[in-house]
């Protein structure tokens, strides 16, 4: 731990090199490129990068130093069928950089991508199903991708599966087996297999939190690469070029907002990392880059219209960081906290008077905005009655709740179980919340309270607001892998 980075402008090694290194601080700022003769920074690696409209969020992968660097080594061992293990915290994009990468940036018609991803419940047996399934045989006992084909075997999560009894993980064994003598048995057969060209990239987290330590016997055979969390001017380059694609049919001061809107929410994830600590209380106070994202995902939920300007936008980002953080907040204490933060970044970030912005929601005429003022801070689609849908503010209460009691007395007429409810405050929030959730590409809601609070009423009326039908699974003591399966054939018909 108390290893110190080597200056290597002032280090003992004498002599110059016969192409000098375009260098700044130290060696891993560039690398040689044999075919053109010459040292590259990784910058001059990048692609020009430009987000083809209509482009999902989850699909924009921007490309940066980090992404050169990876690509880079990627492209260097895996076409000499080397090992590779990518380990870093939750959220900076492993697995995303790694599948684009054996995807679309080698050659298809050389390599063979095969996807899987780990969990605590993941056998051997599982395993080999999968990989066997996806292999040709070329030959008695031999088999492989197609002739003239390497593949690539892909996993997620490495470190996932659960240690057994004597503290070996099954799946993880079967992959040390895999490359330590090139082959596994049949099960069936009880014949060894040999599985030719083929070679393993995986991608895990840290240990910890579910997830356990690897067994050195299979690590030595992987080339290791960390991730890093990435740093604030990588972060701000990724998420302004994003922001900056979105908002370029916005007028100009909304335009002008994209790099405040990405530096205050940085500065918001900051400060919750290290203000929000996890406690046996607050275990849950866990926040990575995908709580980062979420923000200016829900940011680009607007789209142009008459009104939204500079102060609508910051009430809205102002609402995707309650959701997104004030959502998880358990008491009072960090409740006021968060509030006074939004206050501080509405003035320091957007030069813009916290009072200005959100006095509609001062409802008494106190001259004050305070935290529970700001549970009335609505924005969703589902107040327009045609198929445009826009995410917009939501400013009259009245109107919100008669929309609320229109959706409930619709849902009654439809449903074979009608549900008597009423539409108090906290109720139409909790609708609201699960609804942006809803509306989110890949969103999934754990909505954690007593018995009786109301979470399926809720969840069955933002999703008929949705348009979405509602599958509930009933959870039994008998219910188990089997009947899981079942449910799932039945959602999938």
């Amino acid at each position: 731990r108390s290893w110190t980075k080597p200056d290597f402008f002032t280090s003992s090694c004498k002599g110059i090199f016969a192409l000098p290194m375009p260098m700044k601080t130290d060696y891993y700022e560039c690398a040689y490129l044999p075919e053109d003769s010459k040292w590259k920074t990784w910058a001059d690696l990048l692609p020009s990068f430009t987000i083809a409209p209509d482009t999902p969020f989850s699909n924009i992968v921007v490309p940066n130093n980090y992404t050169a660097q990876y690509n880079f080594m990627i492209h260097l061992l895996v076409p000499r069928k080397k090992h590779v293990l990518m380990c870093g915290p939750t959220g900076t994009g492993k697995s995303v950089y790694v599948y684009n990468s054996i995807t679309s940036g080698l050659p298809q018609d050389k390599f063979k991508s095969l996807t899987l991803g780990f969990s605590a419940k993941t056998s051997a047996n599982m395993t080999q199903d999968i990989i066997d399934g996806k292999l040709d045989k070329r030959r008695k006992g031999v088999y492989g991708p197609p002739q003239g084909q390497h593949c690539i075997i892909f996993i997620d999560d490495l470190n996932m599966p659960e240690v057994e009894t004597y503290g070996a993980q099954p799946p993880i064994e079967l992959v040390r087996q895999l490359i330590d003598n090139g082959g596994w048995y049949d099960l069936k057969e009880k014949s060894w297999k040999h599985i030719i060209d083929s070679s393993l990239i995986a991608a895990m987290g840290p240990a910890g939190g579910g997830r356990n330590s690897v067994t050195p016997r299979l690590l030595r055979h992987f080339n290791l690469f960390c991730f890093s969390e990435f740093d604030d001017n990588t972060l701000r380059r990724i998420f302004v070029t994003i922001v900056q694609w979105h908002f370029s049919a916005f007028p100009s001061d909304v335009k002008s907002m994209a790099d405040p809107i990405v530096d205050a929410t940085l500065d918001t994830y900051r400060a919750a990392m290290k203000s929000l600590l996890p406690t046996p209380q607050k275990s849950h106070y866990t926040f990575n880059l995908r709580d980062f994202s979420r923000i200016i995902q829900g940011v680009l939920l607007c789209k142009p219209a008459d009104g939204f300007n500079k102060a609508a936008l910051i009430r809205l980002w102002s609402h995707e960081a309650l959701r997104v953080f004030g959502d998880r907040l358990v008491d009072d204490n960090d409740r006021n906290w968060f509030h006074r933060h939004i206050e501080l970044t509405c003035s320091t970030k957007f030069s813009a008077g916290f009072y200005d912005v959100f006095k509609h929601l001062d409802f008494d005429g106190k001259k004050h905005v305070s935290a529970n003022d700001m549970r009335s801070l609505y924005f969703g689609d589902f107040m327009s009655s045609d198929d445009s849908k826009l995410y917009t503010e939501v400013k009259d209460m009245t109107e919100l709740n008669m929309k609320m009691e229109e959706y409930l007395a619709d849902y009654n007429q439809q449903s074979r179980k009608p549900m008597d409810l009423v539409m108090f405050g906290f109720a139409i929030e909790h609708i609201s919340r699960v609804s942006r959730i809803l509306k989110m590409p890949g969103g999934n809601a754990l909505l954690v309270g007593v018995g009786g609070s109301g979470r399926q009423s809720v969840t069955k009326l933002a999703a008929f607001m949705a348009g979405y039908n509602v599958f509930q699974i009933e959870i039994s003591k008998n219910y188990g892998n089997a009947e899981w399966r079942e449910d799932l054939k039945t959602i999938l018909k």
